[in-house]
């Protein structure tokens, strides 16, 4: 089916400028939102609010983070229809998707790590990784996030994510409306890349949410960083998870979570 070409990740739209003294109309550039609704062997998925780009590279992340695959070869086939916004996908295999949905608590909710699906709670075990990263490179790292793309300085809705090979210095940053979303889709291009997560740090815009560090420990990822807070069920996973969070991220500081003994001083 033929793409629309009128749809991309921003539209202009008028608005009015109020000032203390005046107001004035003008066109102003806004970041495009769409609901994207995700189908694996005919049984829908989920439907996602998100930016109008990069569509594989999301449904693929989505689709490993949430569990649904373990490798990029299980896609076996993808159809966009952008006038629906649908995603029609044909898996390898198909777990069964009220698996994905039973809420499972461990014990002492509240105060401690909750999960609340299969796939979450399989993610428990402790992530075992020496890889290091000083504390000079966090400071550049949130420098160039705090900068942001060239989306974001058009909209300053976006939210990005930034996924760094420690050892080749390969980089993928790609922006969406949402966090989460432009966090997949990194990790949709990382897995068609062959990129090693286990060698990888994370770094986004944003705060780091419970289902963040899910994602994040779904791939392997032992560091992330972001300008935002993380919040309390984010600290307990990640500390649980063996996860290093580092939040409030600046030029000249940022605050440790978890798992300091991945940052040198």
């Amino acid at each position: 089916m033929k793409e629309r070409d009128d749809f991309g990740p921003v539209t202009e739209m008028n608005i009015v400028r109020v000032t203390q003294d005046n107001f004035f109309r003008f066109k102003d550039t806004i970041a495009t939102e769409i609901p994207l609704t995700i189908a694996a062997n005919d049984v829908e998925l989920a439907t996602l609010l998100a930016s109008p780009s990069d569509l594989r590279e999301l449904t693929l992340g989505y689709l490993y983070t949430s569990g649904y695959i373990s490798t990029p070869e299980e896609l076996e086939e993808y159809v966009c229809d952008r006038q629906r916004w649908t995603v029609n996908v044909h898996l390898s295999r198909m777990p069964d998707p009220s698996l994905m949905q039973k809420r499972l608590y461990t014990s002492g909710c509240g105060r401690c790590a909750m999960y609340t699906t299969v796939n979450e709670i399989s993610l428990r075990k402790q992530l075992e990784n020496s890889i290091s990263v000083a504390k000079a490179t966090i400071f550049e790292i949130a420098s160039q996030l705090r900068k942001g793309t060239s989306m974001f300085i058009q909209t300053g809705s976006m939210h990005c994510s930034l996924l760094i090979e420690m050892d080749t210095g390969r980089e993928i940053l790609i922006d969406d409306v949402a966090r989460h979303n432009s966090l997949d889709k990194v990790i949709g291009r990382a897995m068609t890349e062959k990129i090693n997560f286990s060698r990888c740090i994370l770094a986004r815009t944003g705060r780091t949410s419970s289902e963040i560090i899910y994602k994040i420990r779904r791939c392997g990822i032992p560091i992330t960083i972001a300008l935002g807070a993380p919040t309390h069920q984010a600290v307990h996973l990640a500390r649980e998870m063996g996860i290093t969070v580092i939040g409030f991220a600046r030029e000249d500081s940022f605050n440790l979570y978890s798992s300091d003994e991945r940052v040198r001083m």
